[in-house]
């Protein structure tokens, strides 16, 4: 009984530790539109996804370590993630202003980097 508590009890702590306190962003400028807010942990294992396209990313409960990789191979250059590796977050911003690829994922970068989700 003991270490099923104690099993249980390091899972939870666990869980909670890897949640982040980052609270709801309404992101809207003349080419962009969409949130950023702290995703679920347990969605790692569940609803988790990462889709950048031309027209949008959506990224529901993915870490942002994997998202900072993503844009690095997309825009080949150097991006580092501030916060913990297991950070979580769910994003979704339209290209509302019918950027390029390229100026897109700038303008996507420009926007994670002022709400220090990226370096």
């Amino acid at each position: 009984m003991k270490t099923y508590l104690f099993t249980f009890l390091t899972v939870a702590l666990l869980i909670v530790s890897c949640s982040s306190d980052f609270q709801r962003r309404t992101i809207e400028t003349e080419n962009l539109s969409g949130f950023i807010e702290s995703g679920n942990a347990l969605g790692v294992y569940g609803d988790a996804g990462l889709k950048i396209t031309q027209d949008s990313i959506q990224m529901t409960n993915w870490p942002i370590s994997k998202l900072t990789e993503s844009l690095k191979n997309v825009m080949d250059t150097a991006i580092a993630t501030p916060g913990k590796m297991t950070d979580v977050y769910t994003i979704q911003i339209a290209n509302k202003g019918q950027l390029e690829q390229r100026e897109f994922v700038d303008s996507l970068i420009h926007v994670f980097s002022k709400n220090g989700l990226i370096n």
